[in-house]
């Protein structure tokens, strides 16, 4: 995998740790969590902690998304680019579980794919040692030689 452009590592490594797991939503909810205890907390955050957390709200998924989505692209408040690795974490659990309820229409079929990639990012545009070993934890494990 070492001779692969980094994109095309990260993306392959992403698949592998998703396909990984047995409760995908609520891993990827862990991830968020996370990034939340070193990022902050918005409505929109604590909004797509709670949809992982609860099966029962997975049918909420795509408004959920929208609502993470809405506040990405907001021009009167613009996220830096830490954040808006951030809120990308947060839509990835809102198609997850939008997906996982079953709902049409459907979201990527390769969105939990991004968990880690976008994760590692993420770690990477803080460099903050804290949150890479946290993150590195709710992953369960870290892409390396990249």
């Amino acid at each position: 995998m070492a001779d692969l452009p980094t994109n095309e590592r990260l993306y392959i490594w992403g698949r592998n740790l998703f396909q990984q797991q047995q409760e995908p939503v609520l891993w990827a909810g862990s991830v968020l969590g996370a990034a939340a205890r070193k990022m902050g907390r918005s409505p929109e955050i604590d909004e797509a902690l709670i949809l992982a957390e609860r099966e029962d709200q997975w049918p909420r998924g795509r408004e959920v998304f929208d609502r993470i989505r809405r506040r990405s692209l907001s021009r009167e408040d613009p996220l830096t680019e830490e954040h808006a690795l951030y809120f990308a974490l947060a839509e990835l659990v809102a198609k997850l579980a939008h997906n996982a309820a079953g709902q049409r229409p459907p979201f990527d079929h390769d969105s939990g794919w991004r968990v880690g990639p976008t994760a590692y990012r993420l770690a990477g545009a803080t460099d903050d040692p804290e949150l890479h070993e946290d993150l590195t934890r709710a992953l369960g494990g870290w892409l390396q030689d990249l």
